[in-house]
């Protein structure tokens, strides 16, 4: 019996994998149990409960696998600070603080927490983590040809890769190196709109709908563009290779004008949310030009077509429908988590592939719960259980009659987009449900958007759609357009842009798919869906964090596997 341990952290969105047998058996993202989102440390609560779980000892573990190659990525940093030290000194600083943490440090970890011998610390390559991410989760992993796009803010000095992958053969045909960075490039906007870097990019996408890109032309002509088979950027206008505080330069503010106060964001109609809604169209725009030319060029270049997409722009869910859509392109498909929480994902099939010469089998969306208490016991102090004679046809009532309801079922989503499991759920009919729960219930933007669940029989008679790409809309990959009769009948669910990020569901995802079939009694085919957290928190990962959770956000019922609950 031999584990192999896949970690990702340091960076952002920490996390852990482990594989046995050529199957992924268990995830969990450090955020969970700290709960700081995002959170960057090493995931050494993730690791303990893991150990716990499944009595590792150094024995059982073949290897422990890190999702980038530390000192690799550190140097390239380093040393590109220090071809202009005056320039870039806190760059440098910053860089030589971590030789007594972060990354550099991952075998300390190993062997305090497994006690784990020194040979068993294996290190892929950053991108190789993302790529190998992207095929864990097909159906057929051997015998296809596929054309893999890496594109994030950099990993081991890599910004953007591109992998021909042929039956067990990865060959990198494209590269570009820090600091020309798509991911970089997306993040100065997120940082000049008062967002947090890796946190608040999908809040630009969703600005950008309300928009009109009248920056586009002037930023592919001057900030960024993709031409003769290479990504040109202008340093100028960005100071993330200065300052590890700030993204975007004075130049940057200049021309896009002054820095925007929460309060401008609260006034659709004002003149400066239209003047912050058009900059970031205009980026988000750009974006996608690129991506699309980038994309061409490689099909043309090995007449690949099977697309797969990773790295945490893959997280922009509108830029991947662009792609989704091109002729060229025949299938598409991105992975639940492409970001580096879904890293430790890839770590550990990089190990498995080096080790045992075999990629990992299609992989789960959801994984079991983890607790550290009876779970009856701390849900009767918390929640009084309401008795009923038709469980999913109570839960449809409550749905019909514009209640919320909360999810708490069976295992938890891998990504960092709730799929029912950790939900809150409510009537797609109403546009003011919508709208409570952005501003009065989960604290968020009121711009932002919301998604829907259909059942897959459902999915072409309200939204556009083609068979290359459904499989990702199990786990919300990707925008689709609405047809008129989602419009009429569920607006909530529907962005200004006339898309929504549909999840499908088939019996795969039984708990959602029968309260679907429920809830058809009441006219409704579609439900709307936003994670279960509210903003700025992770989502919930024990029955302490629901009560927490629906006591700030003023939510009442808690669904369970097979029981339904109202706080206290």
């Amino acid at each position: 019996m031999s584990y192999i341990i896949g970690i990702s952290s340091f960076y952002h969105d920490s996390s852990v994998a482990i594989v046995k047998d050529n199957i992924l058996i268990d995830y969990l993202k450090e955020e969970s149990f700290t709960r700081i989102k995002g959170n960057s440390v090493f995931p050494k609560r993730s690791l303990l409960h893991l150990v716990k779980k499944y009595n590792l000892t150094n024995s059982k573990i073949q290897a422990c696998v890190f999702y980038e190659k530390p000192f690799l990525s550190w140097s390239i940093i380093t040393l590109f600070s220090l071809k202009k030290p005056f320039e870039r000194w806190k760059i440098s600083s910053s860089q030589f603080k971590k030789l007594w943490s972060g990354s550099l440090s991952f075998s300390t970890y190993t062997k305090k927490i497994l006690n784990l011998d020194e040979n068993k610390n294996l290190y892929a390559p950053h991108h190789m983590s993302h790529a190998l991410t992207a095929i864990s989760f097909d159906k057929k992993i051997e015998n296809k040809d596929r054309l893999i796009f890496v594109i994030d803010a950099v990993g081991d000095g890599e910004t953007i890769s591109i992998f021909k992958n042929s039956n067990k053969t990865f060959k990198k045909i494209f590269v570009e190196e820090y600091p020309n960075s798509l991911g970089l490039f997306y993040s100065a906007v997120t940082d000049y709109l008062g967002y947090s870097v890796n946190e608040g990019e999908y809040k630009v996408m969703g600005l950008a709908s309300y928009g009109t890109p009248v920056y586009k032309d002037y930023i592919l002509e001057n900030i960024i563009s993709w031409k003769n088979e290479k990504l040109f950027f202008n340093l100028k206008w960005f100071d993330f290779d200065k300052n590890p505080e700030k993204t975007y330069s004075k130049i940057f503010e200049d021309f896009f004008g002054k820095i925007p106060h929460k309060k401008h964001f609260s006034n659709i109609k004002s003149s400066e949310f239209k003047r912050l809604a058009n900059i970031a169209a205009s980026f988000q725009t750009a974006l996608e030009e690129i991506l699309k030319k980038i994309v061409s060029w490689a099909i043309k270049k090995t007449g690949i077509t099977n697309v797969y997409f990773s790295g945490g722009v893959a997280l922009n869910s509108r830029a991947m429908q662009k792609i989704a859509e091109m002729e060229v392109v025949k299938k598409f498909t991105i992975p639940p988590s492409p970001s580096d929480t879904g890293s430790s994902i890839g770590a550990a099939s990089f190990g498995n592939f080096v080790l045992n010469k075999r990629f990992l089998n299609e992989t789960s969306l959801f994984f079991s719960n983890n607790f550290f208490f009876p779970k009856t016991n701390i849900l009767l102090q918390l929640f009084d259980e309401i008795k009923h004679d038709d469980f999913f046809g109570y839960i449809s009532r409550l749905i019909s009659q514009n209640q919320y309801v909360c999810t708490f079922v069976d295992g938890a989503e891998i990504g960092p987009r709730a799929l029912g499991h950790r939900s809150i759920l409510c009537s797609a009919k109403e546009i003011s449900l919508k709208n409570d729960l952005n501003r009065n219930k989960k604290g968020r933007e009121h711009f932002r958007p919301m998604a829907p669940i259909v059942q897959k029989e459902n999915l072409s008679r309200y939204f556009y759609t083609k068979k290359k790409y459904q499989h990702n809309l199990e786990w919300m990959g990707m925008t689709l357009n609405c047809k008129e009769l989602t419009l009429k009948h569920y607006p909530s669910c529907i962005h200004v842009d006339k898309t929504s990020r549909v999840q499908v569901v088939s019996n795969k995802n039984l708990f959602i798919y029968k309260l679907l079939n429920k809830l058809k009694k009441y006219n409704h085919e579609l439900i709307l869906n936003t994670s279960f957290n509210y903003a700025g928190d992770p989502i919930v990962f024990d029955y302490i964090d629901c009560y927490t959770a629906m006591k700030k956000m003023g939510l009442n019922y808690l669904i369970t596997e097979n029981k339904i609950f109202v706080i206290k």
